[in-house]
């Protein structure tokens, strides 16, 4: 009876807190657009009629169109055609043009579609939020392979795109051959994560303001679309992005019909449900995973990576430095390197003959027999262990590189090799 009434009272608090923050949300974005309007801060967007250059670089494929059942998608396609498939799934808000640093090197060894999403880039836009759901964009994703005559594709997903890949591994796994992640845990941890606790909800406020109507439209338009300066902030910092990447995508997301489509993949995405407590626990995935987590992002931390490896059958997770939302990006050249030793079927570099067991091992990772349940917590926990000790190791390379050159300079200058 304690256990029913303690349920109880958590539902009827959780729904209590998430109306009190639906509703501040709405009367503080309300009271900022009439202070933007009175400022005329609708009035300092740019035109931009022109694409900016490396929106057309021939170096990242060709611009094919596809129509669907219900829908229109556009993709951006690289490589031959006779190699193996791979469909590049971004995040939201966002386009195929997330994928620019990875899409020439996969090129050389894969057939590469980018697609944009409906309701992104220059995909149809169908209107309805209901018309976002995981299901149906899964749907057109299994469209696209078949229209592309595949009957099996390797998936790499980012944000928003991860759910998509998630929901594709556990509906169609014939499907999907292998899976990467940019820092998309299970979205079943996702949600028990963020309503594990009360201030999980305040972290993630944003979700609950995309759910107004029309609001959030207006807010992303103010002041030349600042709102994707901000997003880029991190990447601008670290000089992973330049002013005209900026450029493209302040271009693909001028109008306010372009922030419908990206807006409403966000407002299906449910990762504040309430009941999570009593929800079934999904189905363990057998399609081979990469899920590469950043390992300080406040919302979503290294941890939720490891507890979505006990949904997994076989899973490697790789852990790059910062938030990890555009670890495709600020990681580019380390990702790559991952991306395609995870997917090749075999090895593209020389092994020693001291490795050569554990490397056929890896490589006929298909036939080998389903782990057990503490066999996955247990390669989990080694997974963490060995990314810890391999950031570890280079910085004791490095500290020892330090060390050794500063030795040599006092060594020079003090004029020692006379004591040798």
């Amino acid at each position: 009876m304690t256990s029913i009434f303690t349920k109880f009272v958590f539902f009827m608090y959780t729904v209590w807190l998430q109306t009190t923050i639906y509703l501040v949300c709405g009367v503080l974005t309300t009271a900022y657009l009439l202070y933007a309007w009175f400022k005329g801060h609708f009035d300092k967007a740019k035109d931009r009629d022109v694409p900016p250059t490396c929106l057309q670089d021939p170096a990242l494929g060709w611009h094919r169109f596809v129509k669907l059942k219900n829908v229109k998608l556009h993709y951006v396609e690289a490589g031959s055609a006779d190699n193996p498939l791979v469909v590049m799934i971004h995040g939201a808000p966002d386009f195929w043009f997330t994928w620019r640093k990875q899409i020439p090197s996969l090129a050389n060894y894969y057939w590469v579609v980018a697609v944009d999403l409906r309701g992104c880039g220059d995909s149809d836009t169908p209107r309805l939020r209901t018309q976002y759901s995981v299901d149906i964009i899964a749907e057109d994703i299994v469209h696209l392979i078949g229209s592309l005559g595949r009957d099996k594709a390797h998936l790499v997903c980012a944000g928003v795109g991860g759910l998509v890949g998630w929901h594709m591994a556990q509906r169609y796994p014939e499907l999907v051959s292998k899976m990467v992640l940019i820092h998309s845990p299970h979205p079943y941890i996702i949600k028990q994560h963020i309503n594990s606790i009360w201030s999980n909800y305040l972290k993630v406020w944003y979700m609950f303001f995309l759910q107004l109507p029309l609001l959030p439209e207006y807010v992303a338009l103010l002041n030349d679309r600042s709102v994707i300066d901000r997003i880029l902030r991190p990447l601008t910092r670290a000089k992973a992005v330049s002013e005209q990447e900026v450029e493209a995508y302040k271009f693909t997301f001028s109008r306010r019909e372009d922030w419908t489509g990206a807006l409403h993949h966000l407002r299906q995405s449910h990762v504040t449900g309430r009941g999570v407590q009593e929800e079934k626990q999904p189905d363990l995935v057998t399609v081979p995973t990469l899920l590469v987590m950043g390992d300080s992002d406040p919302i979503l931390p290294l941890d939720t990576a490891y507890r979505s490896a006990e949904l997994v059958e076989r899973i490697r997770i790789k852990s790059v430095s910062g938030q990890g939302s555009f670890a495709h990006v600020s990681h580019a050249e380390t990702l790559n390197r991952e991306i395609d030793d995870f997917l090749a079927t075999k090895p593209r570099r020389e092994i020693s003959s001291s490795s050569s067991s554990s490397s056929s091992s890896s490589s006929d990772e298909s036939e080998s027999p389903s782990p057990s349940l503490p066999g996955r917590v247990f390669g989990a926990s080694l997974a963490a262990v060995s990314s810890t000790y391999g950031r570890f190791s280079d910085a004791l390379k490095t500290t020892r590189g330090l060390v050794h050159s500063s030795l040599k300079s006092a060594e020079q200058s003090l004029e020692l090799e006379q004591f040798y």
